[in-house]
């Protein structure tokens, strides 16, 4: 018997709008220093320090909001694809290449910040973020996969 998997992937595909559309999914709250909690140690820093720590830190979470809204879409479509009846080998290639595409940029934004809290005076292991990560955003894990 063939499977419907056409059926499959719109669902999918609709409810990942449905969570995409949530402010609360649009971070990533997995635990790798992502989460946006002050660390213990922020009492180290200036009022001033928080304040531009926190700015950063906001002005990062929205730019990156659609790539890692992109990334997670990407993340689902490829794990559908990999359990097609028959699965296609170029079209999980390609979803492959476009998730290391959305990390690359996910990356590049990282080092922005991490540059703007350096100029902000903020040291590092004091900001943003969760653990030992400092203000480092880690790469989060969703159950489906790293990225």
């Amino acid at each position: 018997m063939k499977r419907n998997n056409t059926t499959g992937l719109a669902l999918i595909a609709l409810s990942l709008m449905v969570l995409g559309s949530s402010p609360a999914i649009a971070r990533n709250h997995w635990g790798n220093g992502d989460g946006g909690m002050w660390q213990q140690n922020v009492s180290a820093l200036t009022a001033e320090q928080q304040t531009a720590a926190q700015k950063i830190d906001n002005d990062y979470d929205s730019q990156t909001r659609s790539l890692r809204q992109q990334l997670t879409s990407k993340q689902y479509e490829y794990n559908a694809l990999l359990t097609a009846s028959s699965p296609d080998s170029a079209k999980i290639s390609a979803v492959a290449k476009e998730m290391t595409s959305l990390r690359q940029s996910l990356n590049d934004q990282q080092v922005k910040r991490d540059i703007a809290m350096v100029e902000a005076g903020v040291p590092r292991g004091t900001g943003m973020g969760c653990g030992g990560s400092g203000y480092h955003r880690g790469g989060g894990h969703m159950g489906m996969g790293h990225w």
